[in-house]
């Protein structure tokens, strides 16, 4: 873990706008006033934009269906496909596994208008390898999670894509990239749902993940869009952990004894504070402030130092903006801005 890391209340985003160009998203992101700038996903521009067609591009037995807007499964030549894989994956060459500019356009819009400038840090993001497991399936309805050679091959398949972001974004971050593993799956973790998912093999997924983005150099978090068994991640090997802090946010004191080391260590929090639905439309600065104190109160009064969480929080919204309209989102990053600012002036 990179005990240099003090983000000391930066403001970053998850990934999604609500535009349906990487242009307009590129630039929306980049003038929002984010302390580390993100490239926007842009799922209303096309299918291939949502978060698990976006990183399918070279996994086998699979294939997107633009027409019927789907992923299809066919392991009829299973081993052929994986013998053609694994070849591939042990070149070792990232950018084999490149993400076109057909399913990633905001990505490229964001290199573009970006070009020339720099920042200390700027954030990608992959699909997690849980989530992305769980949502693809075969003909009978059984996800890939349940077939260990594929589970494996999507696993590398993200590692890869990973890596290749790490050395795209390098050239845009002084001091370096983080990359978000967005895992919404695991805000459904220990229910009936996914009663098959043991702890030690989230944390053996997601630390093949977390390991490969340390590896390359950047900085690996991840981000829930609710509430999870924190002790479990903390112990993943993840550094950033990000959740939707306006509607769980003192539950994350539940776990003093893991989450005090876990900052001591070089750990930061990135708080969810800003909703990402209709609500927005409500929120003021002053009760996101308040509700911010609040959650940092509850580490306090667990004996978790008040100075040590400023110096390792991330301030973003809850999730990702791409299902309000492009007025709400705007709304979503002035509140954020003005959050950070009021908790900075508190602080100082």
């Amino acid at each position: 873990m990179d005990s240099a890391f003090q983000p000391k209340l930066a403001t970053t985003a998850i990934g999604s706008l609500p535009f349906a160009d990487g242009e307009e998203a590129a630039s929306f992101a980049l003038s929002a006033g984010l302390s580390i700038p993100f490239w926007p996903q842009t799922p209303k521009r096309s299918f291939l934009d949502g978060m698990i067609p976006q990183y399918s591009e070279g996994l086998p037995c699979t294939r997107v269906d633009r027409q019927l807007e789907r992923i299809q499964f066919d392991a009829a030549d299973k081993f052929a496909q994986l013998e053609g894989f694994y070849e591939k994956f042990l070149q070792e060459d990232p950018a084999l596994f490149a993400i076109s500019e057909e399913a990633a356009g905001g990505l490229y819009a964001f290199e573009r208008l970006a070009g020339g400038r720099a920042w200390p840090y700027v954030k990608g993001h992959i699909t997690g390898p849980i989530t992305f497991t769980t949502g693809v399936y075969n003909a009978e309805r059984e996800p890939i999670y349940s077939d260990p050679d594929l589970r494996d091959a999507a696993v590398k398949t993200l590692v890869r894509k990973a890596e290749w972001q790490v050395a795209r974004l390098r050239r845009f971050g002084t001091e370096g990239v983080i990359i978000f593993v967005d895992e919404p799956a695991l805000a459904a973790y220990g229910s009936s749902a996914y009663i098959y998912l043991s702890e030690e093999k989230v944390c053996a997924l997601l630390g093949d993940v977390f390991s490969a983005i340390s590896a390359a150099g950047a900085i690996p978090g991840v981000h829930v869009c609710g509430n999870s068994d924190w002790s479990m991640l903390v112990r993943s090997g993840v550094q950033i952990l990000n959740f939707d802090a306006y509607r769980y946010g003192e539950s994350i004191s539940l776990y003093p004894e893991e989450i005090g080391r876990f900052l001591e260590d070089g750990g930061s929090i990135a708080w969810g504070i800003v909703p990402t639905t209709d609500a927005v439309r409500q929120e003021t600065v002053d009760h996101l402030a308040e509700l911010l104190q609040t959650c940092f109160d509850s580490l306090a009064r667990k004996g978790i130092d008040r100075e040590l969480v400023r110096r390792q929080s991330i301030l973003t919204p809850s999730c990702g903006a791409g299902s309000l309209t492009v007025e709400e989102a705007g709304e979503v990053f002035r509140l954020l801005s003005e959050v950070q600012r009021r908790i900075l002036a508190e602080a100082s």
